[in-house]
């Protein structure tokens, strides 16, 4: 049997690795615990205020505008913001790293505080992985192909986007990919199966990474550092991964000794560490189910008065009908009103080919539309509205004109994405 912990020397070139490493990690994962909880972020406030102060200052030598936006996540993200805290980071640790190196070059081995780094990363990539994991479960993170999404046009779509409704478009992909998630967290919360939840990981965070970097989307920085964590994860058991799965090699068993020798000592900090998996699972739960009530996956929403897609039949401004002219810059084109994630969305297309984003509301016993724009607030119209059968005729001042526009509603069913489901045989 071999020992978790050993006396025997490092490499030279092992124990700088790990000094520069511990610094690295540590550094960006703290103040976690702190921040991964409600009721204990004001604790890691002024840590985040400190850096709100430093980092700006770290950009502004590399010729970055780093501005906070996002509290508590901005040294995360893919901003001049988190670019300028990975700098620093790197300048940080590589020259304490050093003057480490110089001050304690005799000492053998870091056996015992490598096993500390591991637990602390074991606790962090878990609480991501929760997080991940249960707005899949509870499926929330990605939107349903609904009424805009299918009025949209590929084209018009930033990669992001087509990326989102890739995933929005199955709810059981979502769902297993959170599973594998949710399950690689809760494997790493043990220690006996950190490395499985380590590999799980690892693969879990490589389609995240190859997602976010092949359709632009913005948290590659924390994705990639996660993925680091996983597979720096895997490296206690590498000698046995490398046998069992290419040398074909007989390997050992690892006694786990403690991390803490004094037994009452010894059952404290267990207590502690239950306290914060199950912190961090109720947390990742609730959040998910908070998200899910508010944005949750309904690719059918029926709660949304008038929802649906509707094409422009005849338009009347100031009495004179108006032809469909491109130039026209106020003539509808198609009125598009959202449901589910986007409930009270909607969107107006010209056909100048413009498109008014806004917020759509509808009184359905006064007969009433409500019509304000998302990109200047101070646009806002409501017109009457009619219904008969599958048309709408809305009647009503649109900023200095009197409109009147009949509108037919358009079936769901003619797209393809809609009306195509699973099944088993293609023919």
């Amino acid at each position: 049997m071999n020992a978790l912990t050993s006396n025997a020397s490092w490499h030279p070139a092992k124990r700088v690795l790990f000094r520069f490493c511990f610094l690295y990690f540590v550094i960006y994962c703290f103040p976690f615990p702190l921040d991964a909880f409600e009721f204990t972020k004001p604790l890691a406030q002024p840590f985040y205020n400190f850096l709100d102060w430093l980092v700006p200052i770290v950009a502004n030598k590399f010729q970055l505008h780093a501005v906070p936006a996002f509290p508590m996540f901005d040294k995360f993200d893919d901003s001049n913001y988190g670019l300028a805290f990975s700098y620093l980071n790197l300048i940080i640790s590589a020259t304490v790293a050093i003057v480490w190196t110089l001050l304690n070059r005799k000492r053998a081995q870091y056996e015992n505080l490598y096993q500390w780094l591991r637990l602390y990363l074991r606790f962090f990539l878990a609480a991501y992985l929760s997080g991940y994991g249960f707005v899949k479960v509870f499926p929330s993170q990605f939107q349903a192909i609904t009424a805009s999404r299918l009025a949209s046009t590929v084209g018009d779509e930033s990669p992001m986007l087509l990326a989102w409704n890739f995933m929005g478009y199955s709810n059981v992909m979502m769902r297993l990919n959170g599973i594998a998630e949710v399950l690689a967290g809760l494997l790493l919360l043990f220690r006996r199966t950190t490395t499985i939840g380590a590999i799980l990981s690892a693969g879990v965070f490589s389609f995240v990474v190859m997602m976010d970097f092949c359709f632009n989307v913005p948290v590659r920085l924390l994705a990639s550092h996660l993925l680091i964590i996983s597979v720096f994860l895997t490296l206690d058991d590498s000698r046995k991964l490398l046998n069992i799965f290419f040398l074909n090699k007989p390997t050992t068993t690892t006694v786990y000794a403690p991390l803490i020798a004094q037994p009452t000592g010894r059952k404290i900090f267990l207590a502690l560490q239950i306290l914060l998996a199950v912190c961090i699972l109720y947390s990742g739960i609730a959040s998910a189910l908070e998200a899910q009530k508010e944005y949750g996956w309904n690719p059918n929403p029926t709660d949304v008065p008038l929802y649906g897609v509707y094409n422009t039949t005849y338009f009347i401004r100031n009495s004179d009908t108006i032809p469909a002219i491109e130039t026209d810059s106020l003539r509808w084109k198609q009125l598009v009103i959202d449901g589910g994630n986007w409930q009270r969305s909607g969107i107006i297309e010209f056909v100048s080919g413009k498109k008014l984003f806004c917020d759509i509301s509808a009184d359905t016993i006064k007969k009433i539309i409500n019509i304000q724009s998302k990109a200047d607030t101070s646009q806002k119209y409501s017109l009457n509205y009619f219904e008969n059968g599958n048309q709408i005729l809305f009647k009503g001042k649109w900023e200095h004109d009197s409109i009147e526009a009949l509108m037919t509603k358009y079936d769901l069913n003619s797209y393809l994405l809609h009306r195509e489901k699973f099944t088993w045989i293609t023919q």
